[in-house]
Protein backbone atom coordinates (compact mmCIF):
# COMPACT_ATOMS: atom_id res chain seq x y z
CA UNK A 1 0.00 0.00 0.00
CA UNK A 2 1.29 3.42 -0.53
CA UNK A 3 2.62 5.89 1.92
CA UNK A 4 1.39 9.41 1.34
CA UNK A 5 3.95 11.98 2.52
CA UNK A 6 2.57 12.64 5.63
CA UNK A 7 3.90 8.93 7.09
CA UNK A 8 0.43 7.56 7.38
CA UNK A 9 -0.86 5.03 4.83
CA UNK A 10 -3.48 5.85 2.16
CA UNK A 11 -6.50 4.04 4.01
CA UNK A 12 -5.50 5.47 7.44
CA UNK A 13 -5.49 8.90 5.50
CA UNK A 14 -9.05 8.02 4.58
CA UNK A 15 -9.92 7.07 7.49
CA UNK A 16 -8.49 10.32 9.30
CA UNK A 17 -10.08 12.26 6.82
CA UNK A 18 -13.75 11.06 7.40
CA UNK A 19 -13.41 11.55 11.26
CA UNK A 20 -12.03 15.43 11.00
CA UNK A 21 -14.98 16.38 8.43
CA UNK A 22 -17.16 14.34 10.68
CA UNK A 23 -15.92 16.11 13.95
CA UNK A 24 -13.69 19.22 13.61
CA UNK A 25 -16.08 21.77 12.23
CA UNK A 26 -18.64 21.10 15.15
CA UNK A 27 -15.67 21.58 17.64
CA UNK A 28 -14.24 24.28 16.08
CA UNK A 29 -17.65 26.05 16.33
CA UNK A 30 -17.58 25.03 20.49
CA UNK A 31 -14.30 26.48 20.80
CA UNK A 32 -15.03 29.66 19.02
CA UNK A 33 -18.41 30.20 21.16
CA UNK A 34 -15.94 29.54 24.08
CA UNK A 35 -13.48 32.21 23.81
CA UNK A 36 -15.91 34.39 22.71
CA UNK A 37 -17.71 33.93 26.16
CA UNK A 38 -14.38 33.92 28.26
CA UNK A 39 -12.95 36.88 26.00
CA UNK A 40 -16.25 39.28 26.07
CA UNK A 41 -15.63 40.67 29.22
CA UNK A 42 -12.80 42.92 27.41
CA UNK A 43 -14.90 44.59 25.73
CA UNK A 44 -17.48 44.40 28.35
CA UNK A 45 -15.42 47.03 30.29
CA UNK A 46 -15.41 49.84 28.26
CA UNK A 47 -18.84 50.76 29.46
CA UNK A 48 -19.10 48.52 32.54
CA UNK A 49 -16.10 49.98 33.98
CA UNK A 50 -17.87 53.63 34.25
CA UNK A 51 -21.38 52.55 34.66
CA UNK A 52 -20.85 49.98 38.02
CA UNK A 53 -17.33 51.03 39.49
CA UNK A 54 -14.91 48.99 37.93
CA UNK A 55 -11.41 50.02 37.94
CA UNK A 56 -8.44 48.17 35.67
CA UNK A 57 -7.26 46.73 38.74
CA UNK A 58 -10.75 45.33 39.68
CA UNK A 59 -10.90 44.05 36.11
CA UNK A 60 -7.83 42.53 35.95
CA UNK A 61 -9.09 40.64 39.24
CA UNK A 62 -12.42 39.89 37.42
CA UNK A 63 -10.45 37.76 35.21
CA UNK A 64 -8.21 36.36 37.57
CA UNK A 65 -11.10 34.90 39.85
CA UNK A 66 -12.20 33.09 36.55
CA UNK A 67 -9.15 31.54 35.67
CA UNK A 68 -8.17 30.81 39.73
CA UNK A 69 -11.43 28.83 40.17
CA UNK A 70 -11.02 27.25 36.46
CA UNK A 71 -7.82 26.01 37.49
CA UNK A 72 -9.18 24.67 40.80
CA UNK A 73 -11.84 22.63 38.80
CA UNK A 74 -9.57 21.65 35.63
CA UNK A 75 -8.17 18.11 36.92
CA UNK A 76 -11.28 17.01 38.79
CA UNK A 77 -13.63 17.66 35.59
CA UNK A 78 -11.00 15.82 33.17
CA UNK A 79 -11.56 13.24 35.21
CA UNK A 80 -15.10 13.27 35.90
CA UNK A 81 -14.89 13.60 31.46
CA UNK A 82 -13.26 9.90 31.78
CA UNK A 83 -15.74 8.58 34.05
CA UNK A 84 -18.89 10.15 31.88
CA UNK A 85 -18.01 10.08 28.52
CA UNK A 86 -16.47 13.20 26.56
CA UNK A 87 -19.76 13.91 25.23
CA UNK A 88 -22.24 14.19 27.88
CA UNK A 89 -19.44 15.74 30.20
CA UNK A 90 -18.66 18.42 27.68
CA UNK A 91 -22.31 19.33 27.46
CA UNK A 92 -22.72 19.83 30.79
CA UNK A 93 -19.57 22.04 30.74
CA UNK A 94 -21.48 23.76 27.84
CA UNK A 95 -24.73 24.04 29.64
CA UNK A 96 -23.60 25.64 33.09
CA UNK A 97 -21.20 27.97 31.57
CA UNK A 98 -23.60 29.69 29.12
CA UNK A 99 -25.97 30.36 31.91
CA UNK A 100 -23.37 31.42 33.95
CA UNK A 101 -22.04 33.70 31.65
CA UNK A 102 -25.32 35.40 30.52
CA UNK A 103 -25.75 35.73 34.20
CA UNK A 104 -22.41 38.20 34.55
CA UNK A 105 -25.25 40.61 32.88
CA UNK A 106 -27.08 40.92 36.17
CA UNK A 107 -23.36 42.68 37.73
CA UNK A 108 -23.84 45.91 39.78
CA UNK A 109 -20.36 46.15 40.96
CA UNK A 110 -16.74 44.93 41.89
CA UNK A 111 -18.42 42.35 44.21
CA UNK A 112 -20.90 40.78 42.10
CA UNK A 113 -19.09 40.99 38.92
CA UNK A 114 -16.35 39.11 40.74
CA UNK A 115 -18.87 36.13 42.07
CA UNK A 116 -20.35 35.82 38.88
CA UNK A 117 -17.11 35.38 37.05
CA UNK A 118 -16.00 32.84 39.31
CA UNK A 119 -19.25 30.67 38.57
CA UNK A 120 -18.51 30.89 34.84
CA UNK A 121 -14.91 29.36 35.78
CA UNK A 122 -16.00 26.83 37.81
CA UNK A 123 -18.50 26.05 34.81
CA UNK A 124 -16.18 26.17 32.25
CA UNK A 125 -13.52 24.16 33.80
CA UNK A 126 -12.14 21.26 31.70
CA UNK A 127 -13.61 22.46 28.36
CA UNK A 128 -9.92 22.95 26.51
CA UNK A 129 -8.39 20.01 27.76
CA UNK A 130 -11.75 17.77 27.02
CA UNK A 131 -11.41 18.56 23.63
CA UNK A 132 -7.68 17.87 23.70
CA UNK A 133 -8.88 14.65 25.87
CA UNK A 134 -11.25 13.78 22.87
CA UNK A 135 -9.12 14.23 19.74
CA UNK A 136 -6.40 11.85 21.63
CA UNK A 137 -9.36 8.79 21.42
CA UNK A 138 -9.42 9.92 17.11
CA UNK A 139 -5.82 10.74 15.98
CA UNK A 140 -2.11 9.62 16.73
CA UNK A 141 0.56 11.87 17.89
CA UNK A 142 1.33 13.25 14.64
CA UNK A 143 -1.74 13.67 13.29
CA UNK A 144 -2.94 15.69 16.36
CA UNK A 145 -1.57 18.76 15.89
CA UNK A 146 -3.34 19.22 13.14
CA UNK A 147 -6.75 18.09 14.20
CA UNK A 148 -6.27 19.92 17.58
CA UNK A 149 -5.24 23.48 15.03
CA UNK A 150 -8.93 22.81 13.44
CA UNK A 151 -10.16 24.11 16.91
CA UNK A 152 -6.94 26.35 18.04
CA UNK A 153 -7.88 28.36 15.14
CA UNK A 154 -10.94 29.53 17.55
CA UNK A 155 -9.41 31.76 19.68
CA UNK A 156 -8.59 33.99 16.72
CA UNK A 157 -11.60 33.26 15.01
CA UNK A 158 -13.63 34.36 18.02
CA UNK A 159 -11.40 36.77 19.16
CA UNK A 160 -11.80 38.78 15.30
CA UNK A 161 -15.66 38.12 14.46
CA UNK A 162 -16.08 39.13 18.30
CA UNK A 163 -14.09 42.33 18.59
CA UNK A 164 -16.43 43.56 16.15
CA UNK A 165 -19.66 41.81 17.02
CA UNK A 166 -18.98 43.15 20.82
CA UNK A 167 -18.45 46.33 19.24
CA UNK A 168 -21.66 46.05 17.42
CA UNK A 169 -23.21 44.99 20.27
CA UNK A 170 -22.29 47.75 22.27
CA UNK A 171 -24.05 50.03 20.36
CA UNK A 172 -27.66 48.95 21.80
CA UNK A 173 -27.14 50.52 24.96
CA UNK A 174 -30.46 51.80 26.25
CA UNK A 175 -32.29 49.15 23.49
CA UNK A 176 -35.44 47.41 26.21
CA UNK A 177 -33.83 49.92 28.95
CA UNK A 178 -30.60 47.85 29.18
CA UNK A 179 -27.03 49.10 28.84
CA UNK A 180 -24.84 47.66 25.99
CA UNK A 181 -22.73 45.62 27.68
CA UNK A 182 -25.44 43.37 29.46
CA UNK A 183 -26.55 43.01 26.21
CA UNK A 184 -22.83 41.86 25.07
CA UNK A 185 -23.25 39.08 27.77
CA UNK A 186 -26.59 37.88 27.14
CA UNK A 187 -26.43 37.87 22.96
CA UNK A 188 -23.25 35.83 23.66
CA UNK A 189 -23.80 33.77 26.58
CA UNK A 190 -26.78 31.82 25.42
CA UNK A 191 -25.71 30.13 21.89
CA UNK A 192 -23.75 27.76 24.25
CA UNK A 193 -26.97 26.60 26.00
CA UNK A 194 -27.80 25.56 22.73
CA UNK A 195 -25.04 24.45 21.66
CA UNK A 196 -24.38 22.17 24.95
CA UNK A 197 -27.61 20.23 23.61
CA UNK A 198 -26.61 19.22 20.37
CA UNK A 199 -23.29 17.78 21.89
CA UNK A 200 -25.84 14.70 22.84
CA UNK A 201 -27.00 14.53 19.26
CA UNK A 202 -24.09 15.04 17.79
CA UNK A 203 -20.31 13.71 19.14
CA UNK A 204 -19.61 10.32 19.70
CA UNK A 205 -17.52 9.17 22.52
CA UNK A 206 -15.15 6.96 21.00
CA UNK A 207 -14.36 5.71 17.35
CA UNK A 208 -15.74 2.03 18.43
CA UNK A 209 -19.02 3.06 19.52
CA UNK A 210 -19.37 5.68 15.97
CA UNK A 211 -21.97 4.20 13.75
CA UNK A 212 -20.87 6.78 11.09
CA UNK A 213 -17.67 4.49 10.44
CA UNK A 214 -17.75 1.39 8.97
CA UNK A 215 -15.95 -1.51 10.89
CA UNK A 216 -13.22 -1.58 8.86
CA UNK A 217 -12.73 1.87 9.29
CA UNK A 218 -13.03 1.44 13.08
CA UNK A 219 -10.23 -0.94 12.83
CA UNK A 220 -7.90 1.33 11.17
CA UNK A 221 -8.34 3.76 13.42
CA UNK A 222 -8.12 2.39 16.61
CA UNK A 223 -4.66 0.42 15.36
CA UNK A 224 -2.83 3.37 14.15
CA UNK A 225 -3.66 4.89 17.82
CA UNK A 226 -2.98 1.73 19.70
CA UNK A 227 0.55 1.58 17.62
CA UNK A 228 1.40 5.57 18.29
CA UNK A 229 0.54 4.51 21.82
CA UNK A 230 3.00 2.03 21.70
CA UNK A 231 5.80 4.38 20.51
CA UNK A 232 4.59 7.19 22.51
CA UNK A 233 5.10 4.77 25.71
CA UNK A 234 8.60 3.89 25.07
CA UNK A 235 9.79 7.49 24.45
CA UNK A 236 7.38 8.66 27.78
CA UNK A 237 9.41 5.48 30.27
CA UNK A 238 12.76 6.61 29.32
CA UNK A 239 12.02 10.57 30.53
CA UNK A 240 9.24 9.70 33.53
CA UNK A 241 8.68 7.09 35.92
CA UNK A 242 7.15 6.27 39.34
CA UNK A 243 3.92 7.83 40.53
CA UNK A 244 1.36 9.84 38.81
CA UNK A 245 2.24 12.65 41.08
CA UNK A 246 6.59 12.67 40.51
CA UNK A 247 5.65 12.12 36.92
CA UNK A 248 3.77 15.33 36.44
CA UNK A 249 6.76 17.19 38.72
CA UNK A 250 9.02 15.16 36.49
CA UNK A 251 11.99 17.94 34.86
CA UNK A 252 10.55 17.74 31.76
CA UNK A 253 6.75 18.31 32.43
CA UNK A 254 7.38 21.01 34.45
CA UNK A 255 9.94 22.94 31.91
CA UNK A 256 7.30 22.62 29.60
CA UNK A 257 4.70 23.49 31.63
CA UNK A 258 6.44 26.30 32.83
CA UNK A 259 6.77 27.56 29.09
CA UNK A 260 3.02 27.24 28.58
CA UNK A 261 2.43 29.78 31.80
CA UNK A 262 4.34 32.34 29.95
CA UNK A 263 2.62 31.52 26.31
CA UNK A 264 -1.29 31.65 28.24
CA UNK A 265 -0.12 34.87 29.99
CA UNK A 266 0.51 36.39 26.48
CA UNK A 267 -2.77 35.09 25.07
CA UNK A 268 -5.26 36.42 28.64
CA UNK A 269 -3.26 39.83 28.18
CA UNK A 270 -4.02 39.90 24.57
CA UNK A 271 -7.44 38.68 24.51
CA UNK A 272 -8.56 40.90 27.54
CA UNK A 273 -6.94 43.93 27.16
CA UNK A 274 -6.63 44.64 23.58
CA UNK A 275 -10.07 46.34 23.38
CA UNK A 276 -8.29 48.96 25.77
CA UNK A 277 -4.43 49.22 24.46
CA UNK A 278 -5.80 50.05 21.75
CA UNK A 279 -7.89 53.25 22.63
CA UNK A 280 -5.16 54.31 24.70
CA UNK A 281 -2.96 54.43 21.77
CA UNK A 282 -5.54 56.36 19.30
CA UNK A 283 -8.24 58.38 19.83
CA UNK A 284 -9.94 57.33 23.03
CA UNK A 285 -13.54 58.45 21.55
CA UNK A 286 -12.99 56.57 18.80
CA UNK A 287 -16.09 54.35 17.66
CA UNK A 288 -16.87 51.24 19.70
CA UNK A 289 -17.30 49.49 16.20
CA UNK A 290 -13.88 51.05 14.94
CA UNK A 291 -12.17 49.84 18.43
CA UNK A 292 -13.48 46.25 17.48
CA UNK A 293 -11.91 46.11 13.67
CA UNK A 294 -8.94 47.30 14.72
CA UNK A 295 -8.91 44.63 17.95
CA UNK A 296 -9.61 41.86 15.00
CA UNK A 297 -6.61 42.48 13.10
CA UNK A 298 -3.67 40.97 14.95
CA UNK A 299 -6.39 37.43 15.34
CA UNK A 300 -7.40 37.84 11.79
CA UNK A 301 -3.60 37.70 10.64
CA UNK A 302 -3.25 34.47 12.79
CA UNK A 303 -6.34 32.22 11.32
CA UNK A 304 -3.98 31.43 8.45
CA UNK A 305 -1.14 31.15 10.33
CA UNK A 306 -2.34 28.55 12.58
CA UNK A 307 -3.29 25.37 10.48
CA UNK A 308 0.18 26.32 8.25
CA UNK A 309 2.31 25.81 10.95
CA UNK A 310 0.81 22.77 12.70
CA UNK A 311 0.46 20.93 9.46
CA UNK A 312 4.55 22.13 9.16
CA UNK A 313 5.19 20.98 12.36
CA UNK A 314 3.62 17.86 11.92
CA UNK A 315 5.45 17.40 8.48
CA UNK A 316 8.55 17.98 9.78
CA UNK A 317 7.74 15.55 13.25
CA UNK A 318 9.39 18.84 14.87
CA UNK A 319 7.93 20.15 18.29
CA UNK A 320 10.95 22.00 19.51
CA UNK A 321 12.35 24.63 17.45
CA UNK A 322 8.50 25.32 15.78
CA UNK A 323 7.66 26.51 19.42
CA UNK A 324 10.50 28.15 19.97
CA UNK A 325 11.64 30.49 17.49
CA UNK A 326 7.87 32.17 17.01
CA UNK A 327 7.70 32.60 20.83
CA UNK A 328 10.59 34.19 20.46
CA UNK A 329 9.95 36.71 17.84
CA UNK A 330 6.33 36.75 19.70
CA UNK A 331 7.78 38.23 22.77
CA UNK A 332 9.90 41.03 20.70
CA UNK A 333 6.60 42.26 18.56
CA UNK A 334 5.09 43.15 22.39
CA UNK A 335 8.31 44.82 22.77
CA UNK A 336 7.61 46.87 19.55
CA UNK A 337 4.11 47.87 20.64
CA UNK A 338 5.39 49.04 23.91
CA UNK A 339 8.58 50.87 22.62
CA UNK A 340 7.53 51.89 19.17
CA UNK A 341 7.28 55.92 18.25
CA UNK A 342 4.11 56.18 16.54
CA UNK A 343 0.73 53.88 16.58
CA UNK A 344 1.22 52.28 13.49
CA UNK A 345 4.59 50.32 14.57
CA UNK A 346 2.42 49.93 18.02
CA UNK A 347 -0.29 48.30 16.13
CA UNK A 348 2.22 46.44 14.19
CA UNK A 349 3.74 45.17 16.82
CA UNK A 350 0.45 43.69 18.40
CA UNK A 351 0.08 41.75 15.25
CA UNK A 352 2.87 40.39 15.35
CA UNK A 353 3.04 39.54 18.77
CA UNK A 354 -0.39 37.01 18.58
CA UNK A 355 0.82 35.87 14.20
CA UNK A 356 3.86 34.22 15.83
CA UNK A 357 2.58 32.95 19.33
CA UNK A 358 -1.07 31.28 18.57
CA UNK A 359 0.43 29.07 15.97
CA UNK A 360 2.80 27.55 18.87
CA UNK A 361 -0.81 26.96 21.25
CA UNK A 362 -1.79 23.84 19.23
CA UNK A 363 1.72 22.14 19.39
CA UNK A 364 2.40 22.52 23.02
CA UNK A 365 -0.94 20.15 23.70
CA UNK A 366 0.52 17.39 21.64
CA UNK A 367 3.74 17.76 24.37
CA UNK A 368 2.70 16.08 27.45
CA UNK A 369 1.94 12.45 25.48
CA UNK A 370 5.24 12.75 24.13
CA UNK A 371 6.91 12.68 27.70
CA UNK A 372 4.11 11.01 29.89
CA UNK A 373 3.25 7.13 29.55
CA UNK A 374 -0.07 6.75 28.42
CA UNK A 375 -2.41 6.17 31.72
CA UNK A 376 -0.86 9.68 32.91
CA UNK A 377 -1.72 11.31 29.45
CA UNK A 378 -5.09 13.20 30.17
CA UNK A 379 -4.13 14.05 34.03
CA UNK A 380 -0.73 15.80 32.28
CA UNK A 381 -2.68 17.87 29.76
CA UNK A 382 -5.05 18.90 32.70
CA UNK A 383 -1.78 19.75 34.79
CA UNK A 384 -0.07 21.72 32.01
CA UNK A 385 -3.53 23.51 31.42
CA UNK A 386 -4.30 24.28 35.01
CA UNK A 387 -0.02 25.65 35.25
CA UNK A 388 -1.30 27.55 31.94
CA UNK A 389 -4.54 28.86 33.86
CA UNK A 390 -2.32 30.28 36.50
CA UNK A 391 -0.47 31.98 33.15
CA UNK A 392 -3.94 33.58 32.31
CA UNK A 393 -5.04 34.43 35.77
CA UNK A 394 -1.81 36.57 36.87
CA UNK A 395 -0.92 38.41 33.92
CA UNK A 396 -4.35 40.22 33.78
CA UNK A 397 -3.79 41.46 37.01
CA UNK A 398 -0.14 42.53 36.69
CA UNK A 399 -1.31 44.46 33.58
CA UNK A 400 -4.31 46.05 35.82
CA UNK A 401 -2.09 47.10 38.76
CA UNK A 402 0.40 48.34 36.22
CA UNK A 403 -2.12 50.43 34.29
CA UNK A 404 -3.46 52.17 37.52
CA UNK A 405 -0.03 52.50 38.96
CA UNK A 406 1.79 54.24 35.27
CA UNK A 407 -1.29 55.18 33.84
CA UNK A 408 -0.72 53.35 30.93
CA UNK A 409 0.15 50.09 28.73
CA UNK A 410 3.83 50.71 27.81
CA UNK A 411 5.11 49.01 31.77
CA UNK A 412 2.55 46.04 31.10
CA UNK A 413 3.42 45.30 27.79
CA UNK A 414 6.95 45.29 28.51
CA UNK A 415 6.32 42.96 30.58
CA UNK A 416 4.05 40.58 28.79
CA UNK A 417 6.89 40.37 26.33
CA UNK A 418 9.99 39.69 28.65
CA UNK A 419 7.56 36.95 30.04
CA UNK A 420 7.14 35.50 26.57
CA UNK A 421 10.98 35.85 26.10
CA UNK A 422 11.87 33.79 29.60
CA UNK A 423 8.98 31.05 27.87
CA UNK A 424 10.97 30.41 24.91
CA UNK A 425 14.51 30.10 26.91
CA UNK A 426 12.84 27.40 29.51
CA UNK A 427 11.63 25.26 26.13
CA UNK A 428 15.76 25.35 25.24
CA UNK A 429 16.05 22.98 28.49
CA UNK A 430 13.64 20.29 27.57
CA UNK A 431 15.49 17.74 25.56
CA UNK A 432 15.20 17.98 22.09
CA UNK A 433 15.20 14.54 20.86
CA UNK A 434 11.63 14.17 23.01
CA UNK A 435 10.09 16.64 20.51
CA UNK A 436 11.05 15.89 17.18
CA UNK A 437 11.03 13.63 14.96
CA UNK A 438 10.72 9.66 16.13
CA UNK A 439 11.83 10.06 19.23
CA UNK A 440 11.90 6.30 19.97
CA UNK A 441 15.22 5.61 17.95
CA UNK A 442 16.71 9.05 19.31
CA UNK A 443 16.13 9.05 22.97
CA UNK A 444 18.51 5.88 23.57
CA UNK A 445 21.30 7.66 21.17
CA UNK A 446 20.95 10.51 23.49
CA UNK A 447 20.80 8.62 27.00
CA UNK A 448 23.90 7.11 26.03
CA UNK A 449 25.58 10.28 25.45
CA UNK A 450 24.58 11.46 28.39
CA UNK A 451 26.21 8.76 30.19
CA UNK A 452 29.52 8.88 28.06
Amino acid sequence: MTEPASGFSAEEEAAFKKVSRRILWFILLLAIVNYLDRTNIGFAQLTMGKEIGISAYAFGWSVTIFSIVYALFEIPSNIAMQKFGARVWMARIMITWGLASAGCALAVGPASLLTLRGLVGAAEAGFIPGLVLYLTYWYPQYYRARAQSGFMISQPIALAGGSILSGLILSMDGTLGLSGWRWLFIIEGLPAVVLGVLILFYLTDKPSSSKWLTERERQVIDEAVRRDAEQREKIAAMSAKGSLLSMLFSRNMLLISLAYFTLIGNFGSGGYWTPQILRAMSNPNQPYWLTGLLASGPYLCAIAAIPFWSAFSDRRKERYWCAIVPMAIGGCGWLIAALAPNAPTQYLGLVVAQLFTLPVWSLFFTMPSAVLPRPAHATGIAFMNTIGMVGASTAPLIIGYLRDSTGGFTAPMIVIGCAVLCGAAIMLMVPRYLLVGDGAKGAPAAAEARRA
